[in-house]
């Protein structure tokens, strides 16, 4: 007569062995990589996206050091005619004329703030 063992014990050696597994392909085979960029890292088209966004910020609550502050983490060379070339680009290709209206106050502010 065959006697059948009922006991737990292939349950908790396989969840052991697959945690084992999942930690070593997680920490050692597949680790994530944090992709954290600053902003003067961005592609042209996400720097002009985030110059958009900080028009519309400025255009939310007029906070002009706030918006210079982020326009320096762009680091661009010439931050006016940055925002004039992508509000000149925006018009050209049909955008919308809020958007426009938005990026040449905060030129014109900014303009104003430079001596």
């Amino acid at each position: 007569m065959e006697t059948k063992n009922n006991s737990p014990w292939f349950l908790l050696t396989g969840l052991i062995i697959g945690l084992a597994i999942g930690l070593i392909i997680a920490l050692l085979i597949l680790p994530v990589e944090q992709q954290i960029a600053l902003p003067a890292e961005l592609s042209p088209a996400a720097k002009a996206e985030y110059r958009l966004m900080i028009a519309r910020a400025y255009q939310a609550n007029a906070d002009l050091l706030r918006a210079q502050s982020r326009l320096a983490l762009l680091a661009d060379p010439d931050t006016v005619g940055a925002l004039t070339l992508q509000a000149q680009a925006l018009l050209a290709n049909g955008g919308s004329d809020t958007d426009a209206r938005a990026l040449a106050d905060l030129i014109e502010q900014l303009q104003k703030a430079t001596p």
